[in-house]
This record gives C-alpha cells, structure tokens and sequence, in this order.
C-alpha cells in the first residue's frame, strides 16, 4: 500500500492539471458560420459575432487629416458584409487549415487600393493617440501583426481576436496570459466600431467575431464587399 501513495499523489496531479487546462488554451480548428474549418487559400469577411447592428470589417481612416495608414471598421451598412480577407501562418506556410490559439496574418483582399502601405493588419503603436488601433500596414515578419482566434461564448462560430503588443521577447511565447490583449473597438466617426487593442483579454471588452466563407459562384463579392470604402 505503501508504494501505491506517491502514484496516487502524482496521478492526482495530473487529473488536477488536465482539468486545469483552459479552453482558451485549446489548439483546434477555427470554423467559418458554416461550420466548415477556416483555410489559408480561402477569403472571409469578418462580421461581428453578436447582435450589433451594421456589416462586416472594412477599411477607413481613423483620422480626418491623414488617409492611411487605414484603420479597421465595422461598416454601418448592414447590407454591406464587409472587406474580404485571407489568413496565413507566418510560421508554416504549409497548413492550409487554421487553428485557434496560433499565430496568424490577416491581410484584405482587393484589387484596388488607395495606400502605399500593405493591406496587412498590425496593431498601431507607433500613433500619438492614446488608443492603439488596428490598422493595415503590416507585415507578415512581425509580431505587431500576429493575431490569434480564440473562442468566444458558447456559440460554435463566434470568436475574439487576440495580439500580443510588441516590447515582448521570445516571439512565440503566449504562456503568460498577462501579454496577451483583446481587440475590442471604440466608437469612431458618425459612430461607426473601430478595433482597438484593449489592455486585456475579457471577453467583455473585446469586440467578438464571425467569419463568412466569400461565396464567389453566387454573389457579386465586388460590388458587395470589395469597394473600397463601403463604410458610410
């Protein structure tokens, strides 16, 4: 009985530990609102996963005196599903389909673009504004523009968007919640939602999301979604 007690303390330790074990942290394959899993080959408009009135993420400038770089907003035209995107893997180009809980770039998918900069999503640390937004202009190298999706609720399609802010080492290292911030929005011109970086990961300041596989056989993706500021 006697050699039995150290299995049973360590065979409690790992039930404690399993049990431990967030979701948050979990590795599985992100799903569009059909269910299927995301794919790096394929573009999505991203649209907000609650009830908020409006259409999905397009492109628009945060500032009335300077075009770009763009920031990212939720279009008040609800018939307006949004700016399509793609995702990538900055560190294996090779997996086509998309995790949660992994580094991922975003990028907008348009043939027509106004700014010199790329059409890649980073968060914006470099503004005199008190807020960090997320604007286009990244790079698919850099952490300022590694996003992760995470789950959101109870809903099986509904996630939130998280970053880990630059001035952190070891590119990869998530382990410390305390560097990993949300993307929530604040309000911006004629009160349109403008993603911001928030100062935490709550799921109640962060602005949750859905992703809409683009359907190009059965609507007009350019007329719908590709202009290029269908915002106002």
């Amino acid at each position: 009985m006697g050699n039995n007690k150290p299995l049973s303390f360590f065979t409690l330790f790992l039930l404690v530990s399993a049990v431990a074990v967030s979701a948050e942290d979990e590795v599985e394959p992100a799903k569009d609102t059909n269910g299927n899993p995301l794919k790096s080959q394929t573009q999505y408009f991203i649209q907000p996963g609650s009830d908020k009135k409006g259409g999905g993420l397009v492109p628009a400038s945060t500032d009335l005196t300077h075009l770009c770089p763009l920031g990212i907003v939720q279009t008040l035209l609800p018939f307006q599903p949004g700016l399509p995107v793609n995702f990538s893997n900055p560190s294996s180009q090779n997996d086509d389909v998309l995790t949660t809980n992994t580094d991922l770039v975003i990028e907008f998918q348009s043939p027509i673009w106004l700014c010199p900069s790329s059409k890649i999503w980073k968060v914006d640390t470099s503004s005199s504004s008190d807020k960090n937004y997320v604007t286009t202009g990244g790079s698919s190298s850099t952490r300022e523009s590694f996003f992760r999706i995470q789950k959101y609720g109870n809903d099986e399609s509904t996630y939130k968007l998280l970053v880990r802010p630059p001035g952190f080492s070891n590119l990869y290292n998530y382990e410390s919640d305390s560097v990993i911030k949300g993307i929530g929005a604040t309000t911006g011109f004629f009160g349109a939602p403008i993603l911001v970086l928030e100062g935490d990961n709550d799921d109640n300041n962060v602005f949750p999301v859905k992703f809409r596989e683009v359907d190009t056989s059965t609507e007009n993706v350019f007329a719908k979604g590709l202009r290029m500021f269908p915002t106002f």
